[in-house]
């Protein structure tokens, strides 16, 4: 994505949609869609708001739904649970345990600090405490040290959540988990590169070789499976 000015433009992020593809879709219906998401590096994290909450142990039950059942799926909130501490770490989110009602279990607090509320969210804060509610402070994935405002990345401008992030302050797919491995001597990045279908093994149950649209080019890449790496 561009690092420019216009990275904290509201004219040219919303009203001119400069960082969406200009792809047109099609509803339910036939009729266009102009979807408000980019095919940057990073993708969408790269203008998301950074809020990173877990699923809810019932999400991984079975749940009725107008349109009809979702299934239970085979694994549940458990299992997921090192991997969400994990992307947690990776993604600097900060928080506060024990404050969300809803929160499912953890092994440990957040490693960073929540972020302060604003002045005027801080006096709902305490107007929905009064009133024997629980609010709570967002997990978010953002560079911020509050203690030191030397040492921090982010400076709490007012264009965050929808909006590119000039100084790379928020902790995104592309800044903290493509970047870092881009030194790397077996590591390549092919950007503008459409995936058009996975190719899979006899069994179906393994991807084999991914087939993608490089400049009006078909281009096939095989993929290396754990099984064969073990045996070398």
């Amino acid at each position: 994505m561009p690092k420019e000015k216009a990275n904290w433009s509201t004219d040219a992020v919303f009203r001119d949609g400069r960082y969406q593809t200009k792809e047109i879709w099609a509803d339910s219906n036939g009729q266009d869609i102009h979807p408000g998401i980019g095919y940057w590096v990073g993708g969408n994290t790269k203008v998301y708001g950074g809020a990173l909450f877990r699923l809810r142990e019932k999400d991984f039950d079975e749940v009725k739904l107008h349109e009809g059942i979702s299934p239970a799926w085979p694994l549940k909130y458990s299992d997921f649970a090192p991997y969400y501490d994990a992307a947690e770490a990776l993604y600097q989110v900060h928080g506060k345990q024990g404050l969300d009602p809803t929160e499912p279990p953890r092994h440990s607090d957040y490693l960073y600090p929540p972020v302060s509320h604003e002045p005027r969210i801080a006096e709902l804060d305490k107007a929905f405490q009064a009133k024997g509610l629980h609010p709570f402070y967002l997990p978010l994935s953002v560079k911020l040290n509050e203690k030191d405002a030397f040492l921090s990345e982010c400076i709490r401008c007012n264009t965050c959540d929808g909006f590119p992030c000039f100084i790379d302050a928020k902790s995104d797919a592309d800044v903290n988990c493509i970047r870092p491995t881009m030194g790397n001597a077996n590591v390549r990045l092919l950007t503008e590169a459409k995936v058009t279908k996975l190719h899979t093994s006899h069994s179906g149950r393994e991807i084999t070789t991914v087939e993608a649209e490089i400049k009006g080019e078909k281009q096939f890449f095989r993929v290396m499976l754990l099984s064969s790496l073990a045996g070398r």
